[in-house]
């Protein structure tokens, strides 16, 4: 599947991803990483599995590893994503996969350790730019204090899964998501993934509620809107042409499900972000064939770096 910044090589040398962008649409999907969201400015929409959360400025949250979620946002926003593999993490911690970690700051009153943690994913950006002497070393450090931090703050006790998926469901998963992302350009029924999958109609729906946390053909047009933002930004391709190419039966449906996300057009929407296709990059090594585009302000980072070693304690 390919998502911003969810198929990038991480090597040994750098265990992690981390990246400081902009967001409008992400579908549902899942890794096997703990990922960070960290906003820096604006406001985003964030779904993990069947729980929505409305986040802004300042705002820290942890979806764990093979929790399904999805982004989206219909304003301007700014925030850092960091990614850290669970295999970096079992080479400390053998049991990691066994455990599940609550960080939501916006939930919280007191913010105390949730400072500690935007200190040190804001220092892994700007080192990480930087690129100083030994700054591997330095980055290795400050993933392991993260790790200790969440063990010993973030630990949910009762060692509930939440809305983690078994390797079992996640095979599954990941055969029906592929088949769509494969095919979604083309009329596509529950019924045909369900025959695929020698499974009833009715289970398969009440399956697809259940593990993606949202119905069927709400995931397939989310995968069929992603297509269209891409293109619509990459391209200057005819608007009644993309929602073609992307799966909608028409511009009508198109230009609803459109304005209901982004509570807009896509003609005015393309207009306001049309200079973002000058400022395209491609992220390499990693991601074939998608697109983001990365910030280079990192003005935004000093203000967190004041937070460290009190907060540890």
């Amino acid at each position: 599947m390919k998502y911003p910044y969810e198929s990038v090589v991480i090597n040994e040398e750098i265990p992690m991803f981390i990246l400081m962008n902009s967001v409008k649409y992400v579908a549902m999907h899942w890794h096997d990483r703990i990922e960070f969201l960290f906003v820096l400015k604006g406001r985003i929409h964030v779904y993990v599995g069947r729980e929505e959360y409305y986040l802004q400025e300042n705002d820290l949250l942890l979806i764990n590893s093979n929790e399904v979620h999805g982004v989206e946002s219909s304003e301007d926003n700014k925030l850092l994503v960091l990614q850290i593999p669970i295999s970096f993490i079992k080479k400390w911690y053998k049991d990691i996969e066994k455990e599940t970690f609550h960080c939501q700051s916006f939930l919280a009153v007191e913010q105390a350790n949730y400072n500690f943690m935007r200190s040190i994913i804001a220092q892994l950006m700007l080192i990480l730019r930087t690129k100083g002497e030994a700054y591997e070393i330095k980055i290795h450090s400050l993933l392991l204090d993260i790790v200790y931090n969440l063990m010993c703050k973030f630990r949910v006790k009762n060692n509930e899964q939440l809305n983690r998926n078994s390797k079992k469901d996640i095979q599954r998963l990941t055969r029906i998501t592929s088949y769509i992302q494969q095919n979604f350009m083309h009329p596509l029924t529950l019924n045909e993934i369900a025959e695929n999958e020698q499974l009833s109609a009715p289970y398969l729906s009440r399956y697809f509620q259940q593990h993606m946390g949202q119905p069927f053909i709400k995931y397939l047009n989310g995968i069929r809107l992603e297509h269209a933002v891409r293109t619509m930004l990459e391209t200057d391709l005819p608007l009644i042409q993309i929602a073609i190419e992307s799966g909608f039966s028409n511009l009508n449906s198109f230009h609803k499900l459109f304005k209901e996300t982004f509570h807009t057009t896509p003609y005015q929407y393309r207009k306001k972000h049309s200079y973002e296709s000058i400022n395209i990059s491609h992220i390499k090594n990693g991601i074939e064939d998608y697109q983001y585009n990365e910030e280079d302000d990192l003005s935004l980072l000093y203000d967190y770096l004041i937070f460290s070693e009190n907060d540890k304690n």
